[in-house]
């Protein structure tokens, strides 16, 4: 992982534009993309996929994860901040946050916002791109798994 993309190293620069040793890595979704991160990158800029283990113990946890609880004009800096963050259970707390906030908007007989469509959509890339990885899964099979195991933990 390379910050929140699956990649796949495919060599090692040497001197890459005379700024030392630099890994050349192509996005596991977008095979047309071409990423140069230095070797030695700060911490957090590279970490290990999970394992099915983590995957598990991840998906037992969604439904202790809390939603937000900001007014709409917080809402989108509260969002930034959790993408940001790297933490899987930011990402589902986004998930979370958006789909209850839009199902209340609904049932209010009001539009669904697009903040909330726009960081359900990043936020749902980025969690279910890893966990399909790590699954062998499609984004959409990932997608129903979860789906299917979190409702069958809250039944």
């Amino acid at each position: 992982m390379y910050r929140r993309s699956v990649c796949t190293v495919c060599e090692i620069i040497e001197n890459f534009r005379d700024q030392g040793r630099y890994y050349r890595l192509v996005p596991h979704y977008d095979s047309s993309l071409v990423i140069h991160a230095p070797v030695d990158s700060p911490e957090g800029f590279f970490r290990p996929l999970l394992t099915k283990q983590e995957v598990d113990k991840l998906i037992n946890s969604i439904p202790d994860v809390k939603c937000l609880d900001v007014g709409d004009r917080l809402l989108e800096n509260a969002y930034k901040d959790l993408f940001n963050s790297e933490k899987h259970d930011d990402l589902i707390c986004i998930i979370k946050t958006a789909y209850l906030h839009n199902e209340q908007r609904i049932q209010g007989g009001q539009r669904r916002s697009e903040k909330d469509r726009i960081y359900f959509q990043k936020a749902e890339q980025a969690l279910y791109g890893e966990l399909a990885v790590s699954l062998g899964k499609t984004i959409d099979e990932t997608r129903d798994y979860i789906v299917e195991r979190v409702g069958s933990l809250t039944a």
